[in-house]
């Protein structure tokens, strides 16, 4: 009887522990909604360094739709949401790395509006880690919306691997 009793309180207990862990309100929960059927572009995907000192970072989208919609990121791709690409209605997404991952001084790597040389290092710290801070000066051309910020890991080696 003891045993069954322990058996039942554990099933509880993590029944529990994953409805708590469910976002309830906003785009995040249709996110988990929609992740049961159809997973999210590049879930979990690595995006890798130039950085002579420091390694890939692996991204999860999931941790980050809470934070701002689609089109910060992928702010190439007009009028992506997470309900169009779930219904198969979003044009290719191209990952930041297609443009961003150039070296600095590559002529193909894009400019921003104040002639900053957009190489992977400037315009994933200035997306990522100001972000991270709080601290969002600049944004994408055609970026969407910011939902909050200041909540993500500042430190480099808590998104970066060690080389």
């Amino acid at each position: 009887m003891k045993l069954k009793l322990l058996i039942f309180v554990c099933f509880a207990a993590v029944g529990l522990l994953s409805l708590s862990s469910r976002p309830l309100t906003g785009q995040a929960a249709s996110v988990n909604e929609a992740s049961q059927t159809q997973k999210l572009p590049g879930d979990d995907l690595i995006i890798p360094s130039v950085d002579e000192k420091w390694g890939q970072v692996k991204f999860t989208h999931q941790q980050h739709l809470a934070f701002s919609d689609c089109t910060y990121c992928h702010h190439t791709n007009k009028g992506l949401t997470l309900e169009s690409f779930n219904a198969g209605k979003s044009e290719k997404i191209p990952f930041c790395y297609d443009c961003h991952v150039r070296k600095e001084s590559d002529p193909k790597t894009p400019k921003g509006s104040d002639g900053t040389e957009l190489w992977s290092k400037e315009a994933y710290h200035i997306n990522c880690i100001d972000c991270h801070r709080g601290e969002i000066t600049k944004q994408p051309k055609d970026a969407g919306k910011v939902l909050k910020q200041g909540e993500g890991p500042t430190k480099c080696a808590a998104c970066h691997e060690v080389k």
